[in-house]
């Protein structure tokens, strides 16, 4: 998973940088990646870097990619929209403490047998966000479903449901992205002189 992680973040770059668009693009940048990732240079494995991989960081970046490759997009601004949300509350939740900030390090509640009854407060509360997103047909709930199924099969190396459903790339990128819906809502784009937003 790791590994898929920084394969998919490799074509995500190449489809942005190469000029070739479309399902082209996508096929040319999966094979740079490829090429990027898994052949060794200068001795050293790009994919040695892969870092922990979430879930739903898996599948936000196979809807960047699919839906670049297509011209059409797979989540919709409200579904981006929700996914930068929960990976920032769910990231300000885990990682002040991790860091030892307080008295109680919340990466513990994803081992159920160490935390029975808060730990599931942990597990219902991303079950009840992920019924909550899917009923209001949010494209997001889909992936926090995923994430649950994939730690009940014991789908990863770990055996924390922290890491199933948040990493530091998923937790940083929706940090950064709420900061700048932030900005841009204080700091609208000017109206031309036709009325409409200036491109």
């Amino acid at each position: 998973m790791s590994t898929l992680t920084v394969f998919l973040l490799v074509v995500w770059f190449f489809q942005r940088v190469l000029p070739v668009r479309g399902l082209l693009g996508l096929g040319v940048s999966t094979a740079a990646g490829a090429a990027f990732v898994f052949i060794p240079w200068l001795g050293f494995w790009i994919k040695s870097l892969a870092p922990n991989a979430s879930i739903p960081m898996v599948g936000l970046l196979l809807a960047a990619i699919l839906g670049r490759a297509c011209n059409k997009s797979v989540f919709r601004p409200a579904d981006w929209k929700a996914a930068w949300i929960f990976g920032a509350a769910a990231s300000l939740m885990l990682y002040p403490s991790a860091l030892g900030l307080g008295a109680f390090d919340t990466y513990s509640l994803g081992w159920p047998w160490l935390f029975h009854s808060v730990s599931i407060a942990l597990f219902a509360g991303v079950g009840v966000a992920s019924a909550v997103l899917l009923w209001l047909g949010n494209r997001f709930g889909y992936l926090l479903l995923l994430a649950g199924l994939g730690y009940l099969a014991g789908f990863q190396e770990s055996t924390n449901f922290w890491d199933y459903v948040l990493d530091p790339l998923f937790g940083a990128v929706s940090l950064v992205a709420l900061i700048a819906m932030a900005w841009r809502s204080r700091n609208p784009r000017p109206a031309n002189p036709r009325g409409t937003t200036a491109p």
